[in-house]
């Protein structure tokens, strides 16, 4: 399972924030086949949708891997829409005979939050939303070569709130058995998922009792997608500012198949962690050097630590990070710009995949406070000879000079249909291309929404203008 590679082939997106209806097809199976890199940059302007898609897959890794989706998109649904609906195309393929495309469905709805009414004497539970958001349908489906056995397009799993567990019901059988004690929690476990803001085909109770009763292919497809996004796929946001922790992701690559975490450093004061974390952060620091180095010349980042106290039981660190460009003058990496904080950040999931087929790594804003020339370098050395899946959005037009129409995606000014792509001839520039679109616009969609500038300029004299 860990020597499978899958990248995400294809994504719809229903009634989520600005997005009435949107569909990006990221034409990764040839390039994962060949282990090659897959890359797309999302471009358009402000407020277009280009973040739903982040925070889209944000979604679908929280559900897939049977966790409860973030509070932080309770709100994601599009106004005045009772749901929203994701759905998400993987392209799987290894060594083990396996080369198939695996469909997830699921439909999003947004309840009143049962524990918001649940009392201890009097007093209301204390910070409990007012709404949850839960998985109310959910279908997986698969077509192609699973370990050498070949498959038509077919259901593994749909449910339902009405449906007792799954359907089919000999997929039921076959992926939990037929002991009814174990049917009846699985029961009891599938009412928690919806209040949990959970996922039930992926769920931990599901996923165990897959492991302990089926040896069949589509068990394995469910436990690999489970596990692919619990540790083959990242989300970087865009959020990274000064007065927030810093968050170093990272990846260590072991006889495990790999360990990916992430470590909080505060950037206005010291960080205080375990023993075991600041061993983790030493071990993948010469790495990130190595690499950070060549991006920006002889920078390097250093930590100083100290235990906390001199209780031997206590095994707690407080360590602070520091940056140099010579051996002798360091200074705290809060100092540091923005831009350089923005690339320690995720430059660990960049190498991995860079190196690694089996990793797919979202970024919001990959430009945000990086040099363009930089940002172009970065894009061309992944294009070339990266290995994994590259997803990001982008303001800063250098990439368009980059890549092929292939792997850039635009919004439009259509709510029904957001995510468009422009065909270029071998000759034409994708850059000059695309502004020649939003200065005179298509016949066949419209990339850009805006008054001219001189209704801009009257706007801003009205605007301070004073009675």
């Amino acid at each position: 399972m860990k020597s499978h590679k899958v990248r995400i082939n294809r994504i719809s997106v229903n009634c989520i924030k600005c997005v009435k209806s949107g569909d990006i097809y990221f034409n990764a199976t040839e390039a994962l086949q060949q282990e090659k890199a897959s890359i797309m940059g999302i471009y358009g302007q402000n407020g277009s949708g280009k973040t739903v898609v982040i925070e889209s897959i944000a979604m679908l890794k929280a559900i897939l891997s049977g966790s409860q989706i973030p509070n932080r998109y309770l709100e994601s649904i599009s106004f005045g829409e009772k749901s929203s609906v994701l759905e998400i195309e993987f392209s799987v393929a290894s060594n083990d005979d396996t080369d198939c495309a695996v469909v997830y469905r699921c439909e999003l709805e947004q309840r009143e939050n049962p524990n918001e009414r649940m009392t201890s004497g009097n007093a209301a539970i204390v910070g409990a939303p007012n709404y949850i958001i839960t998985v109310i349908n959910e279908s997986l489906k698969v077509s192609g070569l699973i370990r050498g056995v070949k498959y038509p397009l077919q259901f593994i799993a749909h449910t339902n709130e009405k449906e007792r567990l799954i359907q089919p019901k000999k997929k039921c059988n076959l992926l939990f058995g037929d002991d009814e004690h174990t049917l009846k929690k699985l029961e009891q476990d599938k009412i928690l998922a919806v209040y949990g803001s959970r996922s039930f085909i992926f769920s931990n109770q599901a996923a165990e009792t897959i492991e302990a009763n089926c040896d069949h292919d589509f068990g394995f497809i469910i436990l690999m997608i489970r596990y692919f996004a619990r540790f083959r796929l990242f989300i970087v946001g865009g959020e990274t500012q000064s007065n927030i922790p810093l968050p170093v992701n990272f990846v260590l690559i072991n006889d495990e198949g790999g360990v990916y975490g992430s470590i909080l450093f505060s950037l206005e004061s010291k960080a205080v962690m375990p023993k075991e974390a600041l061993t983790v952060f030493q071990s993948f620091m010469q790495p990130l050097n190595l690499v950070l180095s060549s991006i920006i010349p002889r920078l390097q980042i250093t930590h100083k630590s100290q235990k906390t106290s001199l209780d031997e039981k206590d095994d707690r660190y407080e360590v602070e990070l520091f940056s140099s460009r010579d051996s002798e003058n360091m200074i705290p990496l809060r100092h540091e710009s923005l831009g350089i904080k923005k690339i320690i950040s995720f430059l660990s999931l960049l190498i991995a995949t860079y190196n690694d087929p089996r990793f797919v790594l979202v970024v919001d804003e990959f430009d945000s406070s990086v040099f363009e020339f930089l940002l172009g370098e970065l894009i061309s050395v992944m294009k070339a000879s990266g290995r994994g899946q590259f997803i990001f959005t982008s303001h800063n037009l250098r990439p368009l000079e980059k890549l092929d129409d292939a792997s850039i995606c635009f919004t439009t000014t259509d709510p029904g249909n957001r995510y468009v792509k422009l065909k270029k001839k071998a000759t034409n520039n994708l850059r000059d291309m695309y502004f020649r679109v939003l200065s005179l616009g298509s016949n066949e969609f419209e990339l850009y929404s805006s008054e001219s500038k001189n209704a801009l300029a009257f706007a801003f004299r009205q605007a301070g203008w004073s009675e």
